[in-house]
């Protein structure tokens, strides 16, 4: 199983060299870990061209909450292709109750994700969830450096768009680093 770190302005380390394709990939998953702290996990899944987001919420989500959630971000996604001339994509949305803790999944296919979907989602999901929301109060990062992410981001979900990973990769916080894991 490989693996990269990756730490405030530090480089990947420890990965493997299986082309650029592989770099591509875990450095997008990297780069969006560090751009937006409410994504506690994300997941890419070659074989159905999909990335899944992960956000963890500090209470248990009623039945009702997690739908009013879930059609307020598929209509306000649907919104978005239509304002930009995009052809409305799949978008799975799923709850997980551990505990006192909720996993919310968002699983999108990269085909025509683009960033602007993803900092969508989260303003969804921050918008009605923000005391409960998990984010990884790092370091503060300045506006210049997240357009600069933000824009990084986009050509990276291009270039995982025209190339074929067969990595399935996870990436996750710990202790102020990020990981990801080829599994």
């Amino acid at each position: 199983m490989g693996s990269a770190a990756h730490r405030g302005g530090e480089g990947v380390q420890g990965l493997n060299r299986d082309g650029e394709r592989a770099s591509n990939s875990v450095s997008l998953l990297i780069s969006m870990l560090v751009r937006y702290p409410e994504l506690a996990t994300i997941n890419f899944d070659p074989r159905r061209q999909t990335l899944k987001l992960t956000f963890l919420l500090t209470r248990v989500l009623s039945e009702e909450e997690f739908r009013a959630f879930q059609g307020r971000l598929l209509d306000s996604l649907a919104a978005y292709a239509w304002l930009e001339g995009l052809e409305a994509a799949t978008t799975e949305v799923g709850l997980t109750r551990y505990g006192e803790v909720s996993v919310v999944e968002v699983t999108r296919d990269v085909r025509s994700l683009s960033q602007g979907e993803v900092s969508l989602t989260i303003d969804v999901i921050r918008g009605l969830f923000t005391s409960a929301l998990v984010v990884d109060r790092g370091e503060s990062v300045q506006e210049e450096e997240l357009a600069a992410q933000e824009e990084l981001i986009e050509q990276m979900l291009e270039d995982l768009r025209e190339s074929r990973s067969d990595k399935n990769l996870i990436a996750f916080r710990e202790e102020g680093r990020v990981l990801v894991f080829n599994k």
